[in-house]
C-alpha cells in the first residue's frame, strides 16, 4: 500500500474520531467517502484506486494549477466569519469540489443562529447553511464570482 494510501486513510480514521467527539457518529465508510469527495472524487474507491495506480495524488492538472485549486478548509474544520452580515463560529461539515474551476461545496453547522433578516419585523435565522466558496473562504456563484454573502476563515 502506497505511503499516500495510508495517510488518506488515516485521514478517514480522524474524521470520524473527530465527528464521535462532537457526538456524530459515522460509519468507517462514512469517512471513506467524505474523504473522497473531499478530494473531488466520486467515491472512495474511485479515490483509491487512482492512488494505488499513480502512488501520488490524483491531481489531473499541473502542479502550479493544483496550488490554484488546493483548499484550505478540511471537515471537521473550526471556521468563523461573517454570513450575510451576521457574525459565526461553527464546523465544516461537508466540502465537495465542483467541477468547474476552484469552486467548493461546503455545509457549515453554527454553533448559534445566524439572523440573516434585515426587518425588525422578519426574524430569520440560520443554524446550518450549505453554500459555494473559493480557496479563500469568500462564498462565490458557481463561475467562481464572489456574491457576497459568507466570508470565513481558520478558528
Amino acid at each position: 500500500m502506497s505511503d499516500i494510501l495510508k495517510h488518506t486513510k488515516s485521514r478517514a480514521k480522524r474524521l470520524r474520531s473527530y465527528l464521535a467527539s462532537q457526538d456524530i457518529p459515522i460509519t468507517h465508510a462514512q469517512s471513506l467517502e467524505a474523504v473522497a469527495k473531499e478530494d473531488g472524487m466520486r467515491d472512495w474507491n474511485t479515490l483509491s484506486a487512482t492512488l494505488a495506480a499513480a502512488g501520488n495524488p490524483a491531481r489531473p492538472h499541473s502542479e502550479e494549477q493544483n496550488a490554484a485549486h488546493r483548499l484550505a478548509f478540511h471537515v471537521g474544520d473550526r471556521v468563523g466569519g461573517t454570513y450575510r452580515g451576521g457574525n459565526f463560529a461553527g464546523t465544516i461539515l461537508g466540502l465537495e469540489k465542483t467541477d468547474g474551476g476552484p469552486v467548493w461545496r461546503i455545509k457549515i453547522q453554527f454553533d448559534a443562529p445566524v439572523a440573516i433578516g434585515t426587518s425588525a419585523a422578519l426574524n430569520l435565522t440560520r443554524l446550518r447553511v450549505r453554500l459555494m466558496i473559493n480557496t479563500d473562504g469568500t462564498s462565490v456563484n458557481l463561475k467562481g464570482t464572489p456574491d457576497g454573502q459568507m466570508q470565513m476563515h481558520h478558528l
